[in-house]
């Protein structure tokens, strides 16, 4: 889990899904203050600034850069 601000207990992680080009894309976000992290098993890590969009929009959006990202690896 990501790094958190509270002692106490770590924030919750929702899960969040995708569907791009016939493909389901699956992973946890969690909101941490500012933050906003997303985690899938399979694509790694990802952590942006929550601004005026809602915490589940920035994650679906990093999800999706996640995956592009994943994408133009393969095609090397």
């Amino acid at each position: 889990m990501a790094r958190h601000k509270s002692l106490e207990r770590p924030p919750a992680g929702r899960s969040i899904r995708i569907d791009l080009q016939g493909e389901a894309y699956d992973a946890t976000y969690t909101v941490d203050g500012s933050m906003v992290t997303v985690e899938s098993l399979t694509l790694g890590v990802r952590c942006a600034r929550l601004s005026d969009g809602s915490a589940e929009a920035v994650a679906r959006l990093l999800l999706a850069e996640m995956v592009d990202e994943n994408e133009r690896r393969k095609r090397r």
